[in-house]
């Protein structure tokens, strides 16, 4: 009878498959990092996500407002007659179509912003899952044109 194999690695069994890791990341960036200890990547991914959302809102907003106001002008002088008020001649109003379609490719921006950042975080998971038990050491150390960074990975 054989035994199945066991995830376990340098810092114990791995919390969730690599798929599921991906598929966490994939749907909540930062979750999967999360579940695999990795709390700084995952906040930073999670951070990511909510300023893109914000500015995909803001940018959305802006796009509103170009489009309600494209057709918007103001007269340039008025004329007062009586107890009439007639506006003559108008000024040319700064919501333009080019203004529209600008703040539309804000949008678009944002958005992708948003799903590159979905497909960063899954794969990122990924590959932490596939790599939890690898031993590595890590250090550093200042020097004269910056910082030293030695990685050492038995093989």
């Amino acid at each position: 009878m054989s035994r199945p194999a066991l995830l376990v690695g340098t810092r114990g069994p791995l919390p969730l498959s690599a798929r599921r890791a991906f598929l966490y990341s994939l749907g909540l960036p930062g979750l999967g990092q999360s579940r695999l200890q990795r709390g700084t990547a995952g906040a930073l991914f999670a951070s990511v996500e909510l300023a893109a959302i914000v500015m995909v809102r803001r940018s959305s907003a802006d796009l509103r407002e170009a489009r309600r106001y494209r057709a918007d002008s103001l007269p340039a002088q008025f004329t007062v007659q009586g107890t009439t008020l007639a506006g003559s001649g108008t000024v040319p109003v700064r919501f333009s179509a080019d203004l529209e379609r600008t703040r539309r490719l804000h949008v678009e921006d944002w958005i992708a912003v948003v799903a590159f950042n979905h497909l960063l975080a899954g794969a990122d998971a990924f590959v932490s899952a596939q790599l939890w038990d690898m031993p590595v050491r890590l250090s550093a150390a200042p020097s004269r044109g910056g910082a030293t960074v030695v990685a050492s990975i038995p093989f």
